[in-house]
């Protein structure tokens, strides 16, 4: 099988992090023996160049080659109803595209607003078009006024990443429950599996006898950095990690590292950690947390339907992510009972084994080979 994966992002030499996760499942699906193609556009402001560039790699049996075609940036600029992003996003897949050596079998969009930017391309082509629904909010992807109908009629098949996915999707009309299928976000277990803790804080530089909990993701509102933060500051007695970037600046007592890193060195930080703290407003279904749960971290996230697929009371505290004394009462909760720590640290282990990335990759392929039959 030959796939081609639309996406807007993908981690390149100039920013290893970029869309990780998508690279993840693409090696994944590569390492069966298939043919995996790229088609990732790049914002000619940020390397000023309109140009198509093409690299190959092999994983296993298999090959990705990754096309990354230059378009000029409009943000959300618009000409009454005229999209110039969208515009600028379908010339530079269909020029992507007139690199490929032979036609896909199947157009991969990731996610359903790619996957809209390659509705043409498959159509024309006559090639069968799945997307990965994956988004917090699949509504903002159509918020402009957009003939979808089509579209969504033409779509073979729909990889959501969550239930919620899945019903929101339907609730939107873009498709129906016989075309989907629940595959929730995946690991790589080479990379995030349970550590020593101590010897991960030695080589950290960590404190041994601390109370550490940990955050990755945007430091922005809808995430809630800054209301663990203030949690923390409510609790006392609690160190912190905040991994990432964004508009906010959690401040609290206690931090022991704060900013972005490499995607491949956030599981010794995870190995540190003694639990993981996430109460975001919106979501998909969260890498972070999956991720974290391989790395045996117990989680305090949010009891929200986007989490439902993966946590619960074995191996999670779930709170409202708005209240910060909630948030503060499971972070003092998680410190203070060693026994319940040690318990849902266990059921994430648990959980996280039937999490992984080649499980999900043969998963999604066998979904795949199933709709374009």
């Amino acid at each position: 099988m030959n796939i081609c994966i639309i996406t807007y992002k993908y981690p390149s030499k100039h920013n290893t992090s970029d869309y990780a996760f998508v690279k993840q499942l693409v090696d994944a699906i590569a390492a069966q023996g298939i043919h995996c193609s790229v088609l990732a556009p790049f914002s000619i402001s940020h390397y000023k160049r309109l140009t198509v560039s093409k690299e190959e790699y092999a994983v296993g049996e298999g090959k990705v080659t990754v096309i990354r075609p230059g378009y000029l940036s409009f943000s959300k600029f618009k000409i009454g109803k005229f999209n110039l992003s969208l515009w600028a996003h379908k010339r530079a897949f269909k020029r992507a595209f007139r690199k490929l050596d032979t036609k896909p079998d199947v157009i991969y969009g990731h996610f359903w607003s790619a996957a809209y930017c390659g509705y043409e391309l498959a159509k024309k082509n006559n090639i069968p078009l799945l997307v990965a629904s994956g988004e917090s909010e699949i509504s903002k992807m159509f918020a402009a006024p957009l003939d979808v109908r089509e579209f969504a009629e033409y779509v073979s098949g729909v990889i959501c990443v969550s239930s919620k996915n899945r019903d929101e999707s339907i609730k939107l009309g873009l498709t129906s429950i016989e075309k989907c299928g629940v595959f929730p976000n995946a690991v790589n277990v080479e990379l995030f599996h349970k550590r020593d803790k101590s010897e991960c804080r030695q080589q950290l530089g960590l404190p041994q006898n601390e109370f550490i909990v940990v955050f990755v993701g945007w430091f922005n509102d809808r995430k809630g950095a800054q209301r663990i933060a203030e949690a923390i500051n409510r609790t006392g007695g609690v160190k912190s990690i905040f991994i990432g970037k964004g508009e906010q600046d959690p401040q609290c007592d206690g931090i022991l590292f704060k900013g972005p890193m490499p995607h491949d060195q956030v599981p010794i930080y995870l190995g540190a950690a003694d639990c993981f703290v996430l109460p975001t407003r919106a979501e998909g279904c969260c890498n972070a947390v999956v991720e974290a749960m391989a790395c045996g971290l117990p989680i305090i996230s949010s009891n929200l339907p986007f989490n439902w697929d993966v946590l619960d009371e074995t191996n999670s505290i779930m709170v409202d992510p708005n209240d910060i004394d909630e948030i503060a009462n499971a972070i003092r909760l998680m410190r203070d009972d060693t026994d319940l720590r040690e318990n849902l640290s266990k059921g994430a282990l648990l959980k996280a084994e039937s999490l992984t990335i080649d499980r999900r990759a043969q998963a999604i392929v066998d979904f795949i080979s199933s709709k374009i039959v």
